[in-house]
């Protein structure tokens, strides 16, 4: 049966302002010029990947649409060629990590791994179907949650990765995430996989203390002796041997990353327009974590032109793609949720930040000393594992940093860490900054609701 499609085209007027801008380089010295990036882009990845490009309201992940905004269209190319530039890593030799969302990756980059989070490995995994609709993307993705959630449990809010690993459709190497406060399923995946079908996967748990952690000397140096003990597991794949300078040169390069990302959004937030849609802001932004494409001297490459169209942009009070001008202004809370930037966009709000990722890219590691000792001080400082209290203070002020209007709280159904703190923190930030907020459970579909929409919409008119 043929399923109609409302495809997104790039046009051919954007073509000559698009070549002239950079390359990309990427980790192993190879690069990629903008022209052959428009080629893919306009040729071989709507064929491909016409998923990718489907332009109806249920698809939150849509082309943003900003055609004069370069480094929007290189990270759909990062995106789609997710699969081709993760096999040629593998036929190099380079192990693949599994790790948890929220966490930095500096140390298994060190050890010459890759380091992927749940939303990369789903990445990965769509970019080997072609030629699927949207449709018919949606449905098998779905397929494929409801087989791994029997696999593991029905109470693991995201199921991501799972099920691909142990059918060995991606090869991933090894699971290695911290245990933390900010969700449970990666830690309940890891356990799952001792039972499961493929035994060759390596597995490794950062034990993540808890409970004023950042303030406990023992708590510090307990984890950096696991970052050790995970460098050496990788060490073990690898072969090689992994030096403090190998960690401390890492360092330096994702706190550039880190660096970027927090100048990024300082320029983002200050017109009353912004000067991006949220789907931009987000691309933008997280690249700063250096693991959402597998390629940290690629993000690092789409960073640091992108900052450069933000202040142009933001001079000239260019206004984003697809915004009204002085667009309510929404803080998002909550772990792997967001909802669709252009349905907001389109009722007149717009995303201007979160705390989920935001709170390991925005907090830098010391580069001068024991960089086991610095990045493990740095990981235990996160504020999005503190307590609540310290969580709401740190979340506030980025509510004041950002002008937020109202503050949205999604969490997935089986989420037991945020839907448990959901209506205690969301208390805490009126205290300090007094904004509606709203709450919201998402079932997790790889789509999203109607109903789910019309509340967001809602919450978009009220404020």
């Amino acid at each position: 049966m043929a399923i109609n499609q409302d495809l997104f085209h790039y046009p051919e007027a954007a073509k000559e302002l698009f070549i002239r801008t950079e390359d990309i380089t990427f980790r192993d010295g190879t690069r990629v010029s903008a022209e052959e990036i428009w080629e893919f882009l306009t040729k071989e990845a709507p064929v491909r990947f016409p998923h990718a490009f489907d332009n109806g309201r249920y698809n939150r992940n849509r082309i943003s649409g900003d055609i004069a905004l370069p480094y929007s269209l290189k990270d759909e190319y990062l995106s789609l060629t997710f699969n081709d530039r993760m096999l040629k890593a593998k036929q190099k030799g380079i192990p693949v990590a599994f790790v948890q969302g929220g966490q930095c990756v500096d140390p298994y980059y060190a050890a010459g791994a890759i380091a992927l989070r749940p939303a990369s490995v789903n990445q990965w995994a769509a970019c080997q179907r072609e030629g699927v609709t949207f449709t018919q993307a949606q449905v098998l993705r779905e397929d494929d949650k409801e087989r791994a959630s029997q696999s593991i449990s029905f109470e693991v809010c995201n199921t991501a990765g799972y099920e691909y690993i142990q059918e060995g459709s991606l090869p991933v190497d090894m699971i290695a995430p911290y245990s933390c406060l900010r969700c449970s399923d990666v830690s309940y995946s890891l356990e799952a996989h001792r039972h499961g079908k493929r035994q060759d996967v390596k597995l490794f748990l950062g034990d993540f203390p808890m409970a004023d952690q950042k303030n406990k000397e023992w708590a510090v140096e307990y984890f950096a002796e696991n970052i050790k003990r995970l460098i050496r597991s990788i060490d073990e794949l690898t072969g090689r041997e992994t030096t403090e300078e190998d960690l401390r040169k890492e360092i330096i390069l994702h706190n550039e990353g880190r660096r970027l990302s927090r100048e990024i959004a300082e320029l983002w937030w200050a017109p009353d327009t912004p000067p991006t849609n949220g789907k931009d802001r987000r691309a933008i932004l997280q690249m700063g974590g250096m693991e959402v494409h597998g390629d940290p001297e690629a993000s690092l490459c789409v960073l640091r032109e992108g900052k450069r169209f933000i202040e142009e942009r933001v001079r000239k009070g260019v206004k984003g793609h697809g915004l009204i001008d002085k667009p309510a202004r929404i803080f998002l809370c909550g772990s792997c949720v967001f909802p669709s930037d252009y349905r907001i966009e389109e009722g007149g709000g717009v995303i201007v930040g979160t705390d989920n990722h935001w709170s390991n890219i925005s907090t830098l590691v010391e580069e001068t000393g024991d960089p086991y000792y610095n990045l493990a001080k740095a990981t235990l400082s996160y504020p999005y594992e503190q307590n609540v209290y310290e969580r709401a203070k740190w979340t506030a002020e980025q509510i004041r940093k950002s002008r937020a209007d109202g503050v949205l709280f999604m969490y997935n159904w089986g989420c037991n860490t945020q839907s448990a703190m959901a209506r205690m923190l969301c208390d805490e930030i009126k205290k300090l900054v007094n904004v509606p907020t709203l709450i919201i459970e998402h079932e997790f579909q790889a789509s999203q609701s109607e109903q789910l929409l019309n509340r967001v919409s809602a919450f978009v008119e009220m404020l």
